[in-house]
């Protein structure tokens, strides 16, 4: 599981780095694992795979790769790489974030207080003023706003919340999200890669289990709908935004499989197992930690170890 793929400066306030790994750090963790005999499949294949599954018939390891939101460094920097390593890639789209009906607000909040020392957040108990002074008080003040946002209010009100904050912050929230993510003639364009699968991730990057039934299962169908029409193919495979439990559940499992997606991915991390052909809408990944970018990391979530302990042992994690 990847977010976005560029060279970045590291910033002293930087809460949202770690979903960026460097375009470098890609290329050799590609080559590493083919040296190794790691097999690297579509998302398609991937299914196959496991649907057919029996001991000791995969001659070797296999990986899918996927990429969640769309981001346009996703063109610049990484389709490169996979084109010359001829490794499959799926883009996880969400289409609000495409034409704007949607915003990345947590880039945003990170961006509103990284330029402020203070700001005040109204509420209805008052206003409330963060000192933001310096970088512990940034982090701390990000981790408190994300717990808010996340937690306390509804995803509507978070929006509202966000966007209240950077016109206070002068932080154009339009243009970092039409910089930032590919328009449709980029996604056209990469659809038609045979190495690229397009994938669907909700209509404006919703936490799915904190909709009401019917405004979850319509954000599910219509991004498929909407990419369907865009790109002359609707979408076989499913992300949930934020993926977590909090985000995506039992509900959330049964809606995706309803829309007719083929398969869903979670955030919930861990290695797949034959077990998961009976849960293709829960499905984990391991994610690409832009803070560890070291093949050591990279090794030990792949052995599914670390996973399994916070499994208490179980090898699925699927409620």
């Amino acid at each position: 599981m990847l977010h976005r793929v560029a060279e970045t400066r590291p910033a002293a306030f930087s809460p949202n780095g770690y979903l960026t790994v460097s375009p470098r750090f890609l290329d050799k963790l590609l080559l590493r694992l083919k040296h190794r005999g790691f097999e690297f499949v579509s998302m398609d294949e991937l299914l196959n795979r496991l649907r057919s599954y029996r001991p000791r018939r995969w001659p070797e390891p296999i990986l899918a790769v996927t990429l969640d939101d769309g981001y346009r460094d996703n063109l610049e920097n990484a389709v490169p790489v996979f084109r010359r390593h001829s490794v499959p890639y799926t883009i996880y789209v969400a289409p609000g974030l495409v034409d704007g009906q949607a915003t990345l607000w947590w880039e945003d909040l990170a961006a509103i207080i990284a330029r402020r020392d203070r700001f005040v957040l109204k509420s209805p108990k008052g206003n409330v003023d963060f000192d933001v002074s310096t970088t512990a008080r940034k982090n701390k003040a990000f981790d408190e706003l994300m717990a808010l946002l996340t937690h306390k209010v509804s995803e509507d009100e978070q929006r509202t919340i966000v966007a209240e904050l950077a016109w206070q912050a002068g932080v154009d929230q339009e243009a970092h999200r039409a910089s930032s993510i590919m328009n449709w003639s980029e996604i056209v364009e990469l659809s038609r890669d045979p190495l690229c699968t397009i994938g669907a991730h909700t209509l404006r990057h919703f936490a799915l289990a904190r909709l009401d039934a019917a405004r979850a299962m319509a954000e599910i169908d219509e991004s498929g709908r909407i990419i369907g029409i865009e790109t002359g193919e609707r979408p076989r495979h499913f992300a949930y935004p934020y993926g977590g439990p909090a985000a995506a559940g039992n509900r959330e499992f049964m809606f995706a499989r309803e829309a007719g997606f083929d398969s869903a991915v979670t955030t919930r991390h861990g290695v797949l197992y034959p077990g998961h052909v009976e849960h293709m809408h829960a499905l984990p990944r391991i994610s690409l930690n832009g803070n560890f970018q070291a093949m050591r990391y990279v090794d030990t979530l792949l052995s599914g170890l670390p996973t399994r302990l916070v499994n208490k042992g179980r090898s699925l994690n699927v409620v």
